[in-house]
């Protein structure tokens, strides 16, 4: 079969490319602190875009095939997985009738595709207070408040991250992350607060992803854990895949990937709670929740690993997971100089921290760093 000939989609309602004024330096202001319940729980998203409606005949030279193929090979630029739920759909005809990914087409045949918007996320700018730790030309780092998602997830309207740096930098997010998580090179999970760092060029995204993922990036947690761990420091070599039953669980798994914990305690309340830095060498969802449980410290306010609808915990101040993303040293990607980024653990996790010292008492344990 001599090569087909592409049909190039229009696109309807596309934006001119994002403007490249220069940055202006601005001047880091701490952001308020916002409990968790009240953060702002939306943000517009991306319009939706109306369906791509396209007309084409099929070339002569093209041989008699499925629809999902055939139709795939005449657009330029369109995946597969698109077309294809196009036929599920129901939005393609030949020859005027509606046509499933099984349908055969032939040359002359007439063929009319509705191409539904893709379902990829995107983010629009959003305005919100962000506490800039640091920025250059290369890389901007955040105090991620609890409650902020990372990036856009499929399906939720809610801010993260990506929607506020998108507004402050003026669109310049290194865009090699994608469209839904432009300069994420890694991630906080939802309740987690702390130091985060996204890449403003193509350039600075490669070499940060490449430094998380050979390890060489260092990251340190603060985490405030049930009942005080007998020893003051171990290390957690223990697997870690999906659970079994509950998908949207982590677990402990003989057949997992490897996932490596380091930790030590750094305060005592009593026998009841401890404060616990960790350090993970590797990067595996939810990592330090599922090794603390797995040692029977759940950190506080985990509902997910831990226990906490018991009358032990009434009245302790626990909105969310007690987990704080402390300090983060890497390589910077242009100058190759050690660069450390390191904030303090907000206001909810320090009144839990006084709570604990009011009613157990505090016994501090200074170890080697």
């Amino acid at each position: 079969m001599a090569a087909p000939k592409k049909v190039k989609p229009t696109r309807l309602g596309s934006r001119p490319q994002a403007r490249t004024a220069k940055a202006t330096k601005r001047k880091a202001k701490p952001a308020p602190h916002v409990p968790y319940a009240a953060r702002p729980a939306k943000a517009p998203l991306e319009s939706q875009k109306p369906d791509e409606v396209l007309a084409t005949r099929i070339p002569s030279e093209f041989e008699p095939g499925r629809a999902d193929k055939v139709v795939s090979a005449l657009l330029e630029g369109v995946s597969r997985s698109r077309v294809q739920r196009a036929l599920d759909l129901g939005l393609v005809q030949v020859n005027g009738v509606a046509a499933d990914r099984r349908t055969v087409l032939n040359p002359g045949d007439h063929v009319k595709v509705a191409l539904p918007s893709p379902e990829e996320p995107t983010a629009r700018p959003v305005k919100m207070p962000l506490e800039i730790l640091f920025e250059d030309a290369h890389l901007i780092a955040i105090n991620k408040p609890a409650g902020l998602l990372t990036h856009p997830v499929q399906g939720s309207d809610e801010v993260s991250v990506v929607h506020g740096l998108l507004h402050y930098t003026k669109g310049k997010l290194a865009p090699a992350g994608g469209a839904p998580r432009p300069g994420v090179v890694h991630r906080l999970d939802r309740e987690t607060s702390g130091v985060i760092v996204l890449a403003k060029t193509d350039k600075a995204y490669h070499a940060l992803v490449a430094q998380f993922a050979k390890r060489t990036a260092q990251k340190e947690y603060l985490a405030l854990v049930d009942k005080a761990p007998r020893l003051l420091s171990g290390l957690v070599e223990a697997k870690i895949d999906r659970h079994r039953t509950v998908r949207v669980r982590m677990a402990v798994r003989d057949d997992g990937r490897d996932a490596v914990t380091e930790w030590r305690v750094e305060e005592k309340y009593g026998p009841q709670a401890a404060l616990v830095r960790a350090f993970p060498h590797t990067g595996r969802t939810h990592q330090i929740r599922v090794h603390l449980a797995h040692l029977g410290h759940p950190i506080l306010g985990d509902r997910t690993y831990g226990k906490f609808d018991i009358p032990a915990f009434t009245g302790w101040p626990m909105p969310r997971v007690m987990l704080h993303a402390h300090r983060l040293t890497l390589t910077h990607p242009q100058t190759g100089k050690p660069l450390t980024i390191t904030v303090e653990p907000p206001a909810d996790f320090l009144e839990l921290k006084q709570w604990l010292t009011a009613k157990y008492g505090r016994k501090t344990f200074l170890l080697p760093g």
